[in-house]
């Protein structure tokens, strides 16, 4: 029985309507206080999520391996090491905790691209590597870069417009 079911019906009306009994007529959804502001992917379903995104937009003749690491780091976000084909994503920042997806993901896509030049420069119109000594990014890389983001984005806008629809 309502607690408040002693007093007037208008009483209990107006106690429902602020939600004083716990319960409450208007149609908003609260986040409880104790939830994270946002959801966050286990870090175990990383790996799995961005290849399975990177196969929508580019896919990889050469096989490479993934390897998100919960280590925290302070300002290095990811690495990819050419001789053993492995592209590195650090997951978590020192300071400021888990890193946001679509950080890691343009991470992610930025080895890719580095991955891409060395290992197939031909799929982006270029004869070889474009690296130069001394400099971490050729305009292969960028090009290639660009493209992926490219990609990425379009997929992103024809979702918005099929859920337009």
């Amino acid at each position: 029985m309502d607690r408040n079911s002693t007093s007037p019906p208008r009483a209990r009306a107006a106690a429902r309507k602020s939600g004083v009994d716990g319960l409450s007529t208007t149609t908003e959804i609260r986040k409880p206080a104790h939830l994270p502001s946002r959801f966050d992917v286990p870090v175990s379903a990383i790996g799995p999520l961005f290849r399975a995104r990177l196969e929508r937009i580019f896919r990889c003749r050469v096989e490479f391996d993934l390897d998100v690491n919960a280590r925290a780091t302070v300002r290095v976000l990811g690495g990819y090491y050419r001789t053993r084909r492995l592209i590195r994503i650090y997951a978590h920042d020192r300071d400021q905790g888990r890193r946001p997806l679509e950080e890691l993901f343009d991470t992610f896509l930025h080895e890719v691209a580095h991955h891409l030049e060395y290992t197939e420069p031909g799929s982006f119109s270029a004869r070889a590597c474009g690296r130069v000594p001394g400099r971490m990014h050729s305009r292969l890389f960028w090009r290639i870069l660009g493209e992926l983001k490219y990609r990425w984005a379009d997929l992103q806008r024809q979702a918005v417009v099929r859920d337009d629809d």
